[in-house]
């Protein structure tokens, strides 16, 4: 039987994960987070909802090697489901060390540099590593390559989401809110569009790109995104002149005001102003995120298929 360790195991990731493993595979897992106690209670909740007594909870904290190198003997992969992103490398090379497989769904361009740093190491080691691996970044790449398949020549693909999310359901960490905050202090509002990439500018910003999901959301204004699984499109596709993905907003208080308030922030002062701008963040998604709540994708693909413009 596989043994999975889960990092951020008590967290809003990890528990989804937890649950859907245990119940849709014979995997026992290790739950890791900073407080023992939490990971151990989360545990014993698990094994007292699903047969076998498959999970167990650790203490660690992701910057420590040492103590995830023993964590991860005899185990197969670890999955950094916490905010762990500023210790990926060191999560990498415990992995490579211990001999697994790793995964992890967040956004981080830092982090992507140093698995990148490690790629050759990697490919050495004959290890998986998959980045980037969540609802976005992770999938929007994944549904252009399909809509590839669909035609002759794709010309263009935009990916959007919805994010509507009840806020108030879920816990907000420290680093939690920390990886929000660096999330969008990292965005790149890029696009590639007429055959290059190009970035939207401030002005650009007020003439948001709308996009139409259907059902209960119906047309929203989005921003691009800059996604690194997005990059290597237009050169996969040739004949691809439009793609990206576009992100939908929380809601007009955040989206509004907060947000260019807390980007001036971070411009004055990064430490101080991303304090601020989390609590900020914090209480506009929970006070002001309305109903309906969900989450989607949508993929906007145009292109030739048996000699016609479709």
């Amino acid at each position: 039987m596989a043994t999975l360790v889960i990092l951020g195991g008590y967290g809003n990731t990890g528990r989804a994960l937890t649950r859907l493993l245990l119940q849709h595979s014979d995997v026992s897992l290790v739950l890791v987070g900073r407080d023992g106690d939490k990971a151990r209670r989360a545990a014993a909740e698990w094994n007292d909802r699903f047969p076998g007594l498959r999970a167990r909870g650790e203490a660690a904290d992701a910057s420590d090697g040492e103590r995830l190198r023993q964590l991860f003997r005899g185990t197969e992969l670890v999955v950094a489901a916490s905010s762990t992103s500023p210790s990926a490398r060191v999560v990498a090379e415990a992995a490579l060390d211990a001999g697994i497989d790793y995964i992890d769904p967040q956004f981080s361009r830092a982090k992507v540099a140093a698995l990148r740093e490690l790629a050759p190491r990697i490919q050495a080691a004959g290890r998986c590593f998959v980045t980037d691996a969540g609802f976005h970044p992770g999938l929007p790449a994944l549904l252009v390559r399909y809509a590839a398949r669909r035609f002759d020549a794709l010309r263009s693909a935009r990916v959007g989401s919805v994010i509507q999310i009840d806020w108030k359901t879920l816990n907000f960490s420290d680093s939690t809110l920390d990886e929000l905050v660096s999330e969008f202090r990292e965005m790149q509002m890029m696009h590639f569009r007429a055959g290059r990439w190009q970035t939207m500018g401030w002005i650009e910003s007020f003439k948001p790109v709308w996009m139409d999901f259907g059902g209960e959301f119906g047309r929203r204004y989005t921003m691009p995104m800059l996604l690194e699984e997005m990059r290597p499109l237009p050169d996969m596709f040739p004949g691809l002149q439009d793609t990206g993905f576009f992100v939908g907003g929380f809601n007009w208080v955040v989206d509004w005001l907060l947000m260019p308030l807390g980007v001036g922030l971070l411009w004055i002062s990064p430490e101080a102003g991303g304090r601020a701008f989390a609590r900020m963040l914090e209480w506009g998604l929970r006070r002001f995120s309305r109903p309906p709540f969900g989450t989607l994708l949508q993929l906007e693909a145009q292109g030739l298929h048996d000699g016609a413009e479709h």
